[in-house]
């Protein structure tokens, strides 16, 4: 099975609100950052094929919609998306290159960073989007926003992030992003709604020609440790063996947002698996979609 490698190029989870240069980078001049993340990768993908991983595609940033490891200028990010590039395509040429956008609900948003990549020649193969149901608009949208973009610049397109709730329960204390006060779920909230919502997100992908490669859920894995019952000792065992994107110890580097969030599972009660580590029948749909599937009649 090839892997889809995505760098974040930060000390804890990127996504539109938090980009944050590494620290160790956070002195350098701009020369020398790009300097440093065409290291990063090209080593870091060196070694991942050394000990026989199969990386079929590589994600230069995640969810770098207007920033990029501390950059929010257009111009200086296309630089660095290219030293991705170029370390990408140095180490393998067959590998796939991937930029990762969200908000595809925004007007103007995705024909604005397409044109954009294009104007500062940015190499790459893949553009990927987010897709929550409950935050990016109609799915009809999203195959409208990324065929535009395959249509206009040759590109291939993906979502790169998407999932859906099983259960409105909490599993261990630690908020979760869905359900929400304000959120339109347009889907039940069950095992059969999740497995619907993968698979209308895969025909919008698929409804946008050849060009569509498929859908990553994220995170199908993430269960929770500690009951929801137990926080305060959920907190501990979240710091001491790890639950979360980010541990106590973040708050110096991030006192916004990993020093408040971290530790625990947002996105618990949106795995393919329950409490207890057990898959949930929502996860053929990913063989489903492939083979086919008829229930039979009770």
């Amino acid at each position: 099975m090839k892997v889809l490698a995505d760098f974040h190029y930060s000390d804890f989870w990127a996504d539109p609100a938090k980009q944050k240069v590494p620290k160790a980078w956070a002195k350098l001049s701009f020369e020398a950052k790009k300097t440093k993340l065409y290291e990063y990768t090209k080593q870091s993908l060196q070694k991942m094929i050394k000990e026989g991983v199969d990386i079929g595609m590589v994600q230069v940033g995640n969810e770098t919609t207007g920033a990029f490891a501390g950059e929010t200028d257009w111009a200086k990010m296309s630089q660095l998306f290219n030293e991705g590039s170029r370390a990408v395509r140095e180490t393998d040429p067959g590998i796939l290159v991937a930029l990762h956008f969200t908000n595809p609900e925004t007007a103007g948003r995705y024909s604005f960073i397409a044109e954009t990549l294009s104007k500062n020649k940015v190499d790459y193969d893949v553009f990927a989007s987010s897709y929550y149901p409950f935050w990016h608009g109609t799915l009809q949208n999203l195959t409208s926003v990324l065929k535009a973009v395959s249509d206009t610049y040759g590109k291939k397109v993906m979502v790169a992030e998407t999932s859906y709730t099983y259960t409105a329960e909490d599993g261990d204390g630690h908020e979760n992003t869905a359900p929400k006060s304000g959120q339109t779920l347009p889907y039940p909230i069950s095992v059969q709604g999740q497995a619907d919502a993968i698979r209308d997100v895969m025909q919008a992908v698929a409804n946008t020609g050849t060009a569509g490669l498929g859908v990553f859920y994220w995170e199908p894995a993430w269960t929770p440790v500690g009951p929801k019952t137990q926080v305060e000792k959920n907190k501990v065992l979240w710091d001491t063996y790890g639950s979360g994107w980010a541990s106590s110890y973040a708050a110096e580097y991030d006192p916004e947002d990993a020093g408040k969030w971290y530790g625990g599972s947002a996105v618990d009660n949106q795995a393919l698996f329950d409490v207890n580590g057990h898959p949930l029948p929502s996860l053929q749909v990913f063989q489903y979609a492939e083979s086919g599937h008829t229930p039979k009649k009770r």
